[in-house]
């Protein structure tokens, strides 16, 4: 009997202790990119695929990443700050969005839909991170390539990189920089694909 109550104490007291800590929230964030506000001349007649877009390490998953000014080599990962999606995920979206409105192609895809392309656009993420310290900047790097398929011809193959200052150190912030950065990434690419064709 003296057990039981000996257990039954410590398990209160254990709970007792544990009761008051609060547990971290998750944030979860989605890249927002304004389209073109009138769709421009029609580049390519026919259907435009967009596949996912490549990442390594940190940017294969949703952890929003990080690094110090002073120490540009380590990238580190906010615990409990995400995107919706993994980044070649929700830019591949957004990138389809951008085009789409864009008026750029009859139809613009992704490869699931199992449609026959006449173009495909592939990426790769190469940066999509924060650096603190110094002015707090974002930085979004990536590399997009637009192919004709029935030849191979590849007709743009650039990296694209932006750098912007948030408005404020809040995270909210970031990402509203990044999706700014990102329509501009956009933009310069379609303009390159209309010096191309």
């Amino acid at each position: 009997m003296i057990r039981r109550l000996s257990a039954l104490a410590l398990v209160a007291v254990l709970a007792a202790c544990g009761g008051n800590a609060t547990v971290p929230e998750n944030h979860f964030y989605r890249l927002e990119v304004t389209p073109p506000e009138t769709p421009g001349k029609l580049l390519i007649p026919g259907v435009l695929e967009v596949d996912r877009l490549l990442a390594a390490g940190e940017l294969t998953q949703r952890s929003i990443v990080y690094r110090r000014a002073d120490n540009p080599h380590q990238l580190m990962a906010y615990h409990y700050h995400f995107w919706n999606e993994a980044p070649g995920v929700l830019l591949q979206g957004e990138l389809i969005n951008y085009l789409s409105a864009a008026g750029i192609a009859n139809k613009v895809l992704t490869p699931e839909m199992r449609a026959r392309p006449d173009f495909a656009v592939t990426g790769r993420v190469e940066k999509l991170e924060r650096v603190i310290g110094g002015s707090n900047a974002g930085v979004i790097e990536m590399n997009l390539v637009l192919r004709r398929i029935n030849d191979g011809t590849v007709l743009v193959a650039k990296t694209y990189t932006r750098e912007f200052t948030p408005k404020d150190d809040g995270l909210t912030a970031l990402v509203k920089g990044f999706s700014a950065a990102a329509r501009d990434i956009f933009k310069a690419f379609v303009n390159d694909i209309a010096a191309q064709i």
